[in-house]
């Protein structure tokens, strides 16, 4: 795994498409299954690019967590083909951290699902953990 820390100017997270995320004490991490768009300096570190450029199979990890708040919603297709957006699921967490705090504004979909994500985060930090492309399979 390669960990840069301090480098959410060098990315882009406005069409990720999201996996999984946990809470550790004050940590959020955020699985990113394709569509990030690293900059020139780190696209070279990614064990998984597509042919658009964009990277995956990496977690974004905020430190030092005050809020994080998870939205997805949705699409859903009827009887008749029509496709109509279902409530919003809402996941919140609220942390003790009151200083030097930065706001995270993240969006894209759902790996697997059609979907909206909206992912707001107010934290001290933050990393960018790339995953090597067999982790972490080889750790289990």
């Amino acid at each position: 795994m390669k960990i840069f820390k301090n480098c959410w100017d060098k990315i882009d997270t406005y069409n990720c498409q999201y996996g999984a995320h946990v809470f550790f004490d004050s940590t959020a991490e955020i699985y990113v299954n394709q569509w990030l768009a690293p900059s020139r300096e780190l696209y070279h570190e990614f064990s998984r690019v597509n042919d658009e450029g964009y990277a995956g199979h990496c977690k974004l990890v905020f430190t030092g967590v005050r809020k994080f708040d998870f939205q997805v919603t949705l699409m859903h297709k009827d009887e008749d083909g029509k496709l109509f957006w279902r409530d919003p699921m809402c996941t919140s967490y609220e942390g003790n951290v009151t200083e030097g705090l930065k706001e995270y504004i993240l969006e894209g979909s759902l790996h697997g699902f059609l979907s909206s994500v909206a992912i707001n985060v107010e934290a001290q930090g933050f990393e960018l953990h790339i995953l090597e492309n067999d982790e972490p399979a080889r750790q289990s």
